[in-house]
């Protein structure tokens, strides 16, 4: 996702709060989607100036939880919920409903925070050395016949070419 910065998102959102066109107008004039100026406009009016700049934290459960009750208390919007609470991604709001609905509250209190981590590569299983040794003197063997075949071809080839170049031309 695209980070902008605070100054860029203030411009927008007084473009948006003095009249100089609606969410559809300025997302084309300034290259940014409708939605996001809609989240910019809210965050400001709710925050100030600090519901613009950039955040990075991790939530813990009882603070999803309490978003949630609160959105299903006041029928709230994610987007209205999101501003309330100065989460700027709103779609995180949409993401912690979905968890709650499909699993429980326990879903919130067992889930690690951050990314997932990586699975561990499994070495993938050696041939024992007598494995290779075998199969490495397979290779060399076939190695051998295929260059003595090439050989012998090329002796062949030769033996023929020196029979055209010595048979007699019969000239009519």
């Amino acid at each position: 996702m695209k980070q902008y910065k605070t100054d860029f998102k203030l411009d927008v959102v007084q473009s948006f709060l003095a009249g100089e066109g609606g969410a559809k107008l300025l997302a084309r004039r300034w290259s940014v989607s409708e939605e996001r100026i809609r989240t910019w406009v809210s965050h400001y009016r709710l925050h100030g100036i600090d519901g613009l700049s950039s955040k990075r934290s991790a939530y813990s459960s009882e603070f999803k939880l309490q978003v949630l009750s609160h959105q299903d208390r006041e029928q709230l919007s994610s987007r209205k919920v999101a501003a309330i609470y100065d989460i700027l991604n709103l779609n995180q709001v949409v993401v912690w409903r979905r968890i709650l609905n499909q699993d429980s509250v326990e879903a919130f209190r067992s889930r690690k925070q951050g990314r997932p981590m990586m699975k561990p590569e499994l070495p993938c299983p050696r041939p024992s050395n007598m494995t290779a040794t075998y199969s490495t003197q397979v290779l060399r063997e076939e190695n051998e016949r295929l260059r003595a075949e090439v050989a012998y071809l090329k002796k062949l080839q030769a033996l023929i070419r020196s029979k055209r170049s010595a048979a007699p031309i019969n000239r009519v």
